[in-house]
């Protein structure tokens, strides 16, 4: 019994993340509301004395807080769940394909 919760446990998070990335998906190719997209920055807009190797890709700048509270936020959560998706997927131009894509990955990671 207790393998079922823990499965479960697992499909909710991951039905979160899937949420998560898809308002980031939103928000990268400018689909998203104006209010949503100014709370979180892409790497290559930051300022740094020097450019990072991701400051070519579509990271996002991941701000830094101090309580468990904190990294629950959209503006954090959202580059970090963001970041961690292959770029092969967060690079499809299309929404339909981008969720297919991402709901295979997630899959695989629960296998």
């Amino acid at each position: 019994m207790n393998e079922q919760f823990r499965k479960v446990d697992l499909i909710f998070a991951h039905r979160i993340k899937f949420k998560v990335a898809l308002l980031m998906y939103m928000v990268h190719n400018r689909l998203s509301p104006l209010y949503i997209s100014e709370m979180l920055a892409p790497v290559s807009s930051t300022l740094m004395h020097r450019q990072p190797r991701s400051s070519g890709s579509s990271n996002y700048t991941v701000p830094r807080t101090r309580t468990k509270l904190g990294d629950r936020a959209s503006s954090v959560a959202g580059p970090v769940i963001w970041n961690s998706i292959p770029e092969s997927i967060r690079s499809v131009d299309n929404v339909h394909t981008f969720k297919c894509l991402l709901k295979m990955h997630f899959l695989n990671q629960l296998n």
